[in-house]
């Protein structure tokens, strides 16, 4: 089997990562991609870039059999899975993983389609995970594509050009599923919020989101918890909905006690007191309120206050929120992930990939 040039499969794999943004199957540092170079060798991203700033040289070899690699750029946490299914497939020589839109509800859900088994749920990174897509594979030997629960997708593809034409058919079948079960409203705005009075220091940017999941979400009045990983990372634990009032909004993103007394509210709720280690800075610290709070929160009537350092980490953290709304009314009868789990992601994403994205 003729297999891509290391200069070939570095070039390849950075033209797909254009790709897959222009037709928003992928963000930021989101998914991974890879393209085999030999029998034992592939091509894979590396851990926490941006696609958009990403060169060749910056791509690592990853040997098939024990994931080993050299150099001092860090291969990407799901290289295993590449391995795995290179191992498995010899015939597949690109593979794509996206976190893509309504595919991810589908992963949610944590069931088979008749077009894409779904693997079980495993922590990111984790020999877990691995396992679980492998015996997927081995189970759907036909299968091309493939669900990982709460997770996203994976394209086994024989080349760039069919792993991503696999991704676009993906997401077009998962919208018809996702429309079918969920065919909403358009959000009707019943209401503003002064996003001026909703900025700090911790969360100098904040922006207002609102599409028919959003609205189902913030109509049906109850917290909603994390379907899918990338929101437990970037949001948090879960996300509240409260009443439109700019003081429990704040308290809310900074992670504190929105429980205020009947009456208080709009009146006495930014002056009670946030309680805590916090209190010498008034309650907002850069470095502990993101452990403590969320990035959004779901305000009845106005939709998501969605809230990060710049801009586009608040227009990022829109996106994560329509994507896990959307999970919440399609998987409706699955549970989230376990507050365990979230918690743990949302801890290694600040420590780690975060801090990698604003080096």
């Amino acid at each position: 089997m003729k297999y891509y040039s290391e200069a070939e499969a570095r070039d390849l794999v950075i033209q797909a990562g254009h790709m897959l943004l222009e037709k928003h199957l992928i963000a930021r540092t989101w998914g991974n991609i890879s393209a085999r170079i030999s029998e034992d060798e592939f091509i894979i991203t590396p851990s926490g870039r941006d696609y958009e700033t990403l060169k060749p040289e910056d791509l690592v070899i990853v040997r098939v059999k024990d994931c080993s690699y050299e150099g001092d750029i860090k291969p990407s946490s799901e290289k295993g899975i590449h391995a795995a299914a290179y191992g498995l497939r010899k015939e597949v020589r690109f593979i794509i993983h996206t976190h893509q839109y309504y595919a991810s509800a589908l992963a949610a859900e944590g069931k088979d389609t008749r077009f894409a088994p779904c693997a079980d749920y495993g922590l990111p990174g984790t020999g877990r995970l691995k396992r679980n897509v492998e015996f997927k594979m081995t189970q759907h030997p036909d299968k091309k594509m493939f669900l990982m629960a709460k997770h996203g997708a994976l394209l086994l593809g024989k080349s760039l050009e069919n792993a991503f034409d696999m991704a676009e058919k993906l997401e077009e079948k998962s919208r018809e599923l996702v429309e079918a079960r969920v065919p909403g409203h358009d959000p009707e705005r019943e209401g503003t919020i002064d996003l001026e009075e909703v900025r700090c220091e911790v969360f100098p940017c904040v922006t207002i989101a609102r599409d028919k999941y959003i609205m189902e979400c913030c109509s049906a009045g109850i917290t909603i918890g994390a379907y899918i990983d990338d929101f437990a990372q970037i949001v948090g634990a879960d996300m509240q909905v409260v009443i439109n009032d700019t003081d429990i909004v704040q308290r809310a993103l900074l992670g504190y006690s929105t429980n205020i007394p009947t009456g208080l509210a709009g009146t006495l709720a930014g002056r009670l007191p946030l309680t805590g280690v916090l209190n010498q800075r008034g309650g907002m610290h850069p470095v502990l309120n993101p452990y403590i709070g969320r990035n959004a929160v779901l305000v009845k009537g106005v939709g998501a206050v969605c809230a990060g350092k710049t801009m586009d980490d608040a227009e990022a953290v829109a996106m994560i929120v329509s994507k896990n709304c959307m999970a919440a009314c399609y998987a409706r009868n699955s549970k989230p992930l376990s507050k365990s789990d979230a918690r743990l992601q949302r801890y290694i994403y600040l420590a780690s990939y975060s801090r990698k994205k604003n080096a």
